[in-house]
């Protein structure tokens, strides 16, 4: 083979193998805000590495803030994702195209407290923003929220939109639709708590704890709700810490849209769907 086709070969085999690379590493949100000390492990992995404003954010990322420090991404899609003290989120998928209508983000936090403002609303059926933690799955409709991580149960509160929120566990049915000023609480193992009301001063607290950081104790509690429930013993599959590169796989959640947990239905947002009610929504996340 003459030397200018081996060079031509050498030049497409080398394309070939970067291109789908750099689709996988594509830029999905940068920094806006960084307070204190933040880091991140591409691709989950480390050494980890200092952020500043302006860093890129890709699929694979996991943030990380340390005591006294917070972060803010922006997301190529106008969403915002921001990190209270001593949390820890992994974006484990993120694809968004204007023109085509499409959007795939799956966001999973393992640690901590966030903020999260979902504003661009794509007109599909299924949720195509999801988050999840160790014990929930979150649907998200356009939409701005909490998420609180205690010991062994995560708690959901809604400041606008609607979300549906279900157990980690795909054995485990029942789905809750959360409407305005209302939260829930998905104990280990067990389905999601029914909706209730959340007060001013349980919104003022979650803005204290998004600049110093949610206590660790056994038995945090916000005002209002009361003791946490026994868990149940049930098998469950734990996710791997974030260093390890390994996230959690997505479980099939119920869309808030179904007939039978559409609103103005008996299981419409603030109540609990029954279970096996609901469109189940299949992963649509491309492994």
């Amino acid at each position: 083979m003459k030397p200018k086709c081996l060079l031509a070969l050498s030049l497409l085999l080398t394309v070939l193998l970067v291109v789908p690379l750099a689709a996988r590493a594509a830029v999905v949100g940068r920094f806006t805000h960084v307070e204190g000390y933040v880091d991140l492990l591409k691709q989950g992995k480390l050494p980890a590495v200092p952020v500043k404003v302006k860093d890129p954010v890709e699929p694979g990322d996991v943030i990380r803030t340390k005591s006294k420090a917070k972060a803010q991404v922006h997301f190529v899609d106008d969403s915002f994702l921001t990190l209270a003290p001593e949390s820890r989120v992994a974006v484990a998928d993120y694809v968004f195209n204007a023109a085509t209508g499409e959007r795939r983000a799956v966001l999973k936090v393992f640690r901590g407290l966030t903020h999260t403002a979902v504003k661009f609303l794509l007109q599909v059926q299924e949720p195509d923003f999801t988050m999840q933690t160790l014990t929930a799955v979150i649907g998200v409709r356009g939409t701005e929220w909490y998420t609180l991580l205690k010991p062994n149960a995560t708690n959901v509160y809604l400041l606008q939109g609607l979300l549906g929120v279900v157990s980690i566990n795909p054995d485990i049915p029942g789905v809750v639709l959360l409407a305005p000023g209302r939260f829930t609480e998905v104990p280990q193992d067990r389905p999601p708590l029914p909706a209730r009301p959340f007060t001013g001063g349980d919104l003022d607290l979650l803005k204290k704890l998004m600049d110093r950081g949610v206590p660790n104790v056994a038995r945090f509690e916000l005002p209002g709700e009361g003791p946490a429930l026994p868990t149940a013993r049930m098998p469950i599959t734990r996710p791997q810490d974030p260093e390890s590169g390994i996230f959690m796989t997505v479980p099939p959640i119920y869309s808030p849209t179904s007939p039978a947990g559409s609103p103005g239905s008996p299981a419409g947002p603030g109540g609990t769907a029954p279970p096996g009610t609901g469109r189940i929504i299949r992963d649509n996340i491309r492994r």
